[in-house]
C-alpha cells in the first residue's frame, strides 16, 4: 500500500505549531535568550528561530526563482518583527504550495549551500522546509526545558487535530 504525502496538511501542522510558539514567545520574550548551544552558531533559542524563518524564505526564494535572501533583517530579540517576517515568508510559501502540481513539483532545480550543491525535485524542496522547522522545533522545545521552561503544548503530529 502507498500513500502520499499532503504537503498542505503537513502545512497547516507547521502553522499549527506557530501559533503555540509564537504565544509562548509573545508572553515572555525574554524566553529568546534561553541558551541553546553554547559558544555555537545558534547561541540562544531565538537565534534558532531566526535561522528557520530565514532557512524558509530562503528555500522559497529558490522555488520561487527569485533572490536568496541574506539574513532576516530582524534586530535579535525584536519578537514582533521576527513574527512578521515569518508570516510574510509563510503566505508566500502558502500561496506557493497551493499552485504547486505534479508537473511542477517533479522538476529538479539545483542550488548550492553550505555543505555542497545538491539537484533534487520541487516537492522535496517544499517538503523539507516544513520538516527543518520542525526538526528545529523539537530541539527549542528541549532547549526550553533545559532552561526552566515549559514549552506550550504538545508537539507531535499524533496530537493535530484531524480536522483542522
Amino acid at each position: 500500500m502507498s500513500i502520499g504525502v499532503d504537503l498542505a496538511r503537513l502545512l497547516a501542522y507547521s502553522d499549527h505549531e506557530r501559533t503555540k510558539w509564537k504565544t509562548w514567545v509573545g508572553a515572555d520574550p525574554a524566553r529568546l535568550t534561553a541558551r541553546f548551544q553554547n559558544g555555537e552558531r545558534f547561541p540562544t533559542i531565538g537565534s534558532l528561530l531566526d535561522h528557520i524563518f530565514l532557512i524558509e524564505g530562503r528555500h522559497l526564494a529558490r522555488l520561487e526563482g527569485s533572490a536568496l535572501p541574506e539574513n532576516t533583517g530582524v534586530a535579535a530579540g525584536d519578537w514582533p518583527s521576527l513574527v512578521e517576517y515569518a508570516d510574510a515568508v509563510r503566505a508566500r510559501l502558502r500561496q506557493y504550495v497551493a499552485g504547486l502540481d505534479e508537473h511542477v513539483g517533479s522538476q529538479s532545480i539545483t542550488f548550492t549551500i553550505q555543505t555542497g550543491t545538491f539537484t533534487i525535485l520541487r516537492r522535496k524542496l517544499a517538503l523539507h522546509i516544513l520538516l527543518h522547522e520542525v526538526r528545529h522545533l523539537a530541539q527549542i522545545a528541549y532547549a526550553a526545558r533545559l532552561a526552566g521552561y515549559e514549552p506550550p503544548g504538545e508537539h507531535d503530529y499524533f496530537y493535530f487535530p484531524e480536522s483542522t
